[in-house]
């Protein structure tokens, strides 16, 4: 074998010192380079996983967060039509208000209106029966002057007539 090597010209002591000088660097390398790289590595993946996670959280955070902005501007809608229904029946109370005291004001009026006309129709009538009474004096006058007869069939015939106008009026 030592001819083998030696015709392929390989020289022991020179592959055993790179051999050591090879296992020397992998130690320098592994120790200076490999291990800081693997460190380096690792904390940049904790770092990402930390990242991820947060994201997840924040996602969360913000699902809860439209969650809650929707449930709000439900209640708030909820509240709106609320108030927007306690304001129709507010007005509707008001308008009932307002239409029964125009009705007692118009039943006022037609009242008021009603006492006028009465009072009117009283002076009137005062009116009527002071004319009434001079008139009834004046053909009481001119009756004595005639014959008792003809006055009687007057008399009667204007009493017919009186009572015929107050049947109409």
């Amino acid at each position: 074998m030592s001819e083998l090597t030696s015709q392929l010209g390989v020289n022991w002591k020179l592959l055993l010192s790179q051999g050591v000088n090879f296992f020397i660097v992998l130690g320098i390398l592994t120790v200076f380079v490999w291990r800081p790289l693997l460190e380096v590595m690792r904390a940049r993946r904790e770092k990402i996983e930390r990242g991820l996670e947060d994201a997840r959280l924040a996602q969360g955070e913000l699902e809860r967060a439209q969650e809650m902005v929707s449930g709000r501007m439900a209640e708030a809608d909820l509240k709106a039509i609320e108030l927007i229904r306690e304001a129709e029946k507010k007005a509707a109370e008001r308008a009932t208000i307002m239409t029964n005291l125009a009705e007692k004001k118009a039943e006022m009026m037609l009242s008021d209106a009603k006492n006028i006309a009465q009072q009117r129709e009283e002076e009137e009538f005062k009116k009527f029966a002071y004319g009434a009474g001079s008139i009834v004096r004046a053909a009481l006058a001119k009756a004595v002057a005639e014959d008792p007869q003809k006055v009687d069939e007057k008399m009667i015939a204007d009493a017919v007539t009186f009572i015929k106008k107050q049947r109409a009026s």
